[in-house]
């Protein structure tokens, strides 16, 4: 297979965050400090949390293009596919949207059915991938119950770099091909510090049966990019101004109503934002953040015989204003107070909704004795749609002895019904009617945690066991009625379903086997269950693990891993399991010079084909085996 390497060079606008609150975690490494489960700068070994960090190496090593593909080896999370080709993020077997996805600290607005499409976020801009499993809802309200994914762009640098990446790749059946770029340039000049970013992505369609009117896989092109302009006004303030770019095209041929149809889908997605950073004394300071988030979602599905075309479109804005403070108290005490307002106006389909939400919250970051922290958390909400509520939090971490500590986390929390559940529905996708619901209720939640952290030598293992208790959940219920008759086209309802339950254990083991080789294990074994009818939650799998081999040698510029990728059965309807598989990925690079670097890889070794249950859009999984080569220059 040769291909010449071909693509448009793309250098887009987009942010990243110099703020002091970039919400950040790290596969657990003692002494290491992280902050998005605290809004603070704390050490991991001092947080109750389960928490996780995909670096930029991660990322270069798994030959990643979109936030989608690195996450389906990240623990705890499991991918949803969702209509539109979209790939959604569930943690711990919660629902997409009980999971807050955000970039540099900023929630993303929901486009199509409510969702945050992973593929529409270009790995290129990417520095590193903060996740927080287990709710979060005492900091960040409403969609956090699940936890939070974090996204953090590159940052300005002290000295000047500049960095281009360039990859082509298809499948072992001659099609998927795939062709990236990325680019950018980092430094600072005196006072002022400032970051330019782009990518560009080309992935080609896939099909294996031409005869059901669809194509497998899609053409798509995303082109997107991040800037940041920060200015040290004097010692300790800085002020940054950023905005970041997404634009994404997908064509392909869809069935409706027995007609093929061509299916044009295009998004595009924009975030302005300013912060204000100043340090009161050595330990406080504050910080100020105003952002605005655009999404324009449309798609048109054109009859191939000539007919009239169908055309749906979603518009969403969200408007945040934020102020926040940190700070220590007689010495054992750091708090962290703040305040939140935002507005959330959506159109679909000519249907106007609107929201807003005042949010204040309070943290108390103790440290009891030298061995044992805790930390107590409140956050208040007042949402116009449904009044008032309290999101509590508490933890505490207790170090038994230089390589052991125990930990333990309880936590409430609550998301409001978005205005697509309440007032727009999707009354025209292909497979089902969704009928929208004014009068649902919020879902809350109760979530318990329990965890133990060793650290010996060479050896770091993790276990962590939770229990998600949800109540009032939100969900599709079939109402017993159908649209048309050839094919009957089943309506289903939003509804509140009583109660609901995920439960499981997540272990880590991360073993240094000396000479460059090292070997990482993560595995989550997971129960959901709706405790009302006694069913299992669908997209719920048993069972996920990666296994890592991986070699590093930087003496000789060489590194490579093998990746084994396990996904256990689940439900994808209430009488449809798909079955469990597991994916090999190998990766290989060497460093010609200090800036050149080839690499290769091959995702999918064995062709193994992926019930698209998974999410696995667009991927390896469901374009089968996928081989890939690229060239890194660093400067």
């Amino acid at each position: 297979m040769v291909k010449k390497l071909v693509g448009i060079a793309a250098v887009a606008v987009g942010c990243s965050s110099f703020v002091y609150a970039d919400e950040t975690v790290q596969h657990h490494q003692l002494g290491e400090m992280v902050v998005t489960a605290t809004l603070s700068e704390t050490p991991v070994e001092k947080i109750p949390a389960a928490i996780e960090i995909i670096d930029r190496s991660d990322i270069e090593e798994m030959g990643a293009q979109t936030l989608h593909q690195v996450l389906t080896e990240a623990q705890g999370v499991n991918l949803e596919p969702a209509s539109g080709r979209m790939s959604t993020v569930r943690l711990r077997g919660l629902s997409s949207s009980k999971t807050l996805v955000m970039i540099d600290g900023m929630r993303l607005p929901t486009g199509f059915q409510d969702k945050v499409d992973l593929g529409e976020i270009p790995a290129g801009l990417i520095e590193r991938i903060e996740i927080v499993r287990g709710s979060a809802s005492a900091l960040y309200g409403s969609d956090a119950i699940g936890g939070v994914v974090n996204v953090i762009t590159r940052k300005p640098t002290s000295e000047t770099s500049a960095w281009l990446n360039a990859q082509y790749g298809e499948s072992r059946h001659g099609e998927a091909e795939n062709t990236a770029f990325d680019a950018g340039v980092s430094g600072s000049s005196g006072a002022l510090g400032y970051v330019i970013a782009g990518s560009f992505v080309d992935k080609g369609r896939f099909d294996f049966d031409t005869a059901d009117q669809q194509t497998d896989g899609d053409d798509k092109e995303v082109t997107a990019g991040a800037a940041t302009l920060t200015w040290e006004i004097d010692e300790g303030s800085e002020l940054a101004v950023g905005v970041t770019y997404a634009d994404v095209e997908r064509e392909g041929l869809r069935p409706k109503r027995k007609k093929e149809n061509d299916w044009l889908n295009t998004s595009e997605r924009l975030t302005g934002r300013i912060e204000f950073k100043k340090a009161l004394t050595e330990s406080s300071s504050m910080l100020f953040r105003a952002y605005r988030s655009e999404y324009d979602w449309d798609v048109s599905l054109t009859p191939t015989d000539g007919s009239e075309p169908e055309l749906h479109d979603v518009e969403q804005t969200t408007d945040q204003f934020e102020g926040r403070w940190v700070g220590s108290l007689f010495g054992s005490h750091k708090l962290t107070a703040g305040i939140e307002y935002r507005t959330e106006e959506r159109t679909e389909d000519g249907v106007e909704s609107d929201i807003d939400n005042l949010g204040l919250f309070l943290q108390d970051e103790v440290s009891v004795t030298d061995r044992l922290n805790a930390i107590l958390g409140l956050r208040f909400d007042d949402h116009s749609g449904f009044g008032s509520v309290y999101s509590p939090r508490l933890g505490a971490a207790y170090q038994l002895n230089d390589y052991l500590r125990v930990r333990g986390s309880y936590g409430e929390g609550f998301r409001a019904p978005s205005a697509f559940e309440l007032y727009s529905g999707s009354p025209y996708t292909i497979r089902r009617i969704l009928i929208p619901n004014p009068d649902l209720d919020p879902e809350t939640s109760r979530t318990w945690e329990v965890g133990a952290d060793l650290d010996y030598s060479a050896l770091r293992v993790n276990v962590t066991l939770f229990r998600n208790h949800i109540d009032d959940m939100i969900a599709e219920v079939f109402t017993g009625r159908y649209q048309g008759s050839k094919p009957k086209i089943p309506i289903n309802e939003m509804q509140n379903i009583a109660e609901a339950m995920t439960q499981g254990l997540e272990l880590t083991v991360r073993l240094d086997l000396g000479y460059g080789l090292s070997l990482a294990e993560e595995l989550t074994m997971l129960k959901g269950e709706n405790r009302t009818t006694g069913e299992k939650l669908l997209y719920v799998p048993d069972v996920s693990n990666v296994l890592k081999l991986a070699y590093n040698e930087p003496s000789v510029g060489f590194s490579g891993n093998v990746r084994v990728v396990t996904v256990g059965s689940q439900y994808t309807g209430v009488e449809t399991e798909a079955e469990a598989y597991s994916i090999v990925n190998v990766y290989a690079s060497k460093s010609l010079t200090d800036n050149v670097r080839l690499y290769t890889g091959v995702d999918n070794l064995f062709d193994k084909e992926v019930d698209g249950g998974y999410g696995n859009v667009y991927g390896a999984g469901s374009s089968g085996t996928f081989v890939y080569g690229g060239l890194s220059l660093n400067l």
